[in-house]
Formats: structure tokens, sequence, C-alpha cells
């Protein structure tokens, strides 16, 4: 999937695949909806680990 960037001081947007996105945040450029403005940054919880208990002593 596609996601529209912008960088501060160029003019036209460009498309970077997903995986890409925090490489090109690290260069300065902004996720940005539709309507050109940046959107909020997502947050995404890391799966918590869980202990399997066998009930086996």
């Amino acid at each position: 999937m596609a996601v529209r960037m912008r960088h501060d001081g160029i003019e036209q947007e460009i498309e970077v695949l997903e995986i890409s996105v925090k490489h090109h945040e690290r260069s300065g450029w902004v996720v940005v909806g539709d309507d050109g403005q940046p959107i909020a940054e997502k947050t995404t919880a890391a799966a918590k680990s869980r202990r399997r208990e066998t009930g086996e002593n």
C-alpha cells in the first residue's frame, strides 16, 4: 500500500510503500492525508507476551 508524504521545502508530494515510511520520516518527510495536511502519527501497541501455564508440576 502506498502512503503519501511531503517534506518542507519540496513542492511535490511523494508516494512510498508503507514499509519505507519510518525511513522517510527520519529524513524529515511527513505522512499526509488526501487534503495534503499532516495526519496524526499512528500508534500501535506491541503485543504482550504470555507465559503458558501447562499445569504440570
